[in-house]
């Protein structure tokens, strides 16, 4: 998709505009706005809302933002979100908070303010993290979210294990939306 027909913009507030490596995937509906960094074979699928209007939003390497996924932050804070992370269908992530390398946040699950997860964990389906921080390698679930599991998971980070399908099917559509501009 050319970039004139991205759905980007800067933010309003500040004028900042986003930093999109040349590789990244953003479908037609979603929307990148302000002070928001993409590294290379990010995919932001269709409804997703990355606001970095009031302060910085990063998203590391082969990163996945999937269906109607909103992410914000309070003013002048950041959100980090590592590489090879797969943020499931309609989670919220509202910083400040930090994500970091190879984790799954669930489908419908909130990951909210001073929150970290650590590398290669997973936040289950619907739960809820706040003001709190999950170590490495666990499972954490319930609302509010507490760690079930620690160091559950070996080898491979959780997140990298299908990252590269995502990046994959975001360059497939990358490519149909660049050879039938017309069609959304």
């Amino acid at each position: 998709m050319i970039k004139e027909k991205m759905p980007i913009m800067p933010s309003p507030r500040t004028g900042k505009e986003p930093k999109i490596h040349e590789s990244v995937f953003i479908a037609p509906n979603a929307m990148v706005i302000g002070d928001v960094e993409l590294e290379d074979g990010v995919n932001i699928w269709f409804g997703a809302i990355l606001r970095g209007d009031w302060g910085t939003i990063k998203v590391g390497k082969n990163t996945s933002i999937q269906e109607n996924v909103t992410i914000h932050l309070e003013m002048g804070r950041g959100v980090t979100i590592g590489a090879d992370c797969i943020i499931g269908h309609h989670a919220m992530v509202h910083g400040p908070c930090e994500i970091g390398d190879g984790c799954i946040v669930g489908i419908g699950s909130n990951l909210l303010h001073n929150s970290k997860l650590g590398d290669g964990s997973v936040l289950a389906a619907g739960a809820v993290l706040l003001n709190k921080e999950i170590p490495p390698r666990s499972l954490a679930v319930g609302i509010p979210a507490e760690t079930k599991k620690e160091g559950i998971y070996t080898g491979k980070l959780q997140g990298a294990k299908t990252s590269g399908e995502y990046v994959k099917n975001g360059a497939a559509f990358k490519k149909y939306f660049e050879e039938n501009q017309n069609c959304f």
